[in-house]
């Protein structure tokens, strides 16, 4: 692998869940804005069925200064309803890792800019990928696997390759670090 995608894909933090974030550290070191992956990330694939946990997070972050916004490859119709259950702006059937910076700034407002907003999502290469192209901050967790289809699989392959790639670059999946973003 190419070392530049290496850096475009490596997580700035590595962590199992959205739940194990310290999201007043990264508030305290800048960040204001939040984009979260749906499907495998906050919900298992293709479940609309938002948690009372879900959305207990998504006020903290809220009450914390932190906007959020989801990010997804899904239908509008599987994202919308998440989006309007827990109260945030939405991008749906985006084409990651394609997806430009102005299209996640308008989410949100004219301050959110690539230093000040992370990605929290559980690809490689749709989600950190995302994120490295447009210079933000990224959060890899693991994915939620409750649903297990033919698309989640193709992921696990693709994930597989792109780990035993950025182990020379210091990663190693399974083993959780919070880089200089959490710190």
């Amino acid at each position: 692998m190419d070392l530049d995608i290496a850096n475009l894909i490596k997580p700035d933090s590595y962590l199992p869940t959205v739940y194990d974030i310290n999201y007043p550290k990264l508030y305290e070191n800048g960040i204001r804005y939040a984009v979260f992956d749906v499907d495998c990330t906050i919900l298992p694939f293709d479940d609309i069925n938002v948690t009372k946990d879900n959305i207990i997070l998504f006020n903290y972050l809220r009450m914390l200064g932190l906007k959020s916004g989801l990010c997804s490859s899904g239908s509008k119709s599987r994202v919308e309803p998440v989006a309007f259950k827990l109260d945030v702006n939405f991008i749906a059937s985006a084409p990651k890792p394609f997806v430009d910076f102005d299209r996640i700034k308008s989410m949100f407002d004219s301050r959110c800019e690539p230093f000040n907003t992370i990605m929290i999502g559980d690809s490689l290469f749709l989600d950190m990928l995302l994120a490295g192209k447009n210079e933000m901050h990224k959060i890899l967790v693991d994915m939620i696997r409750d649903n297990v289809n033919f698309s989640v699989r193709v992921n696990d392959v693709i994930q597989s390759i792109m780990y035993a790639s950025l182990k020379p670059h210091d990663f190693q999946y399974k083993k959780y670090y919070r880089g200089n973003i959490e710190r």
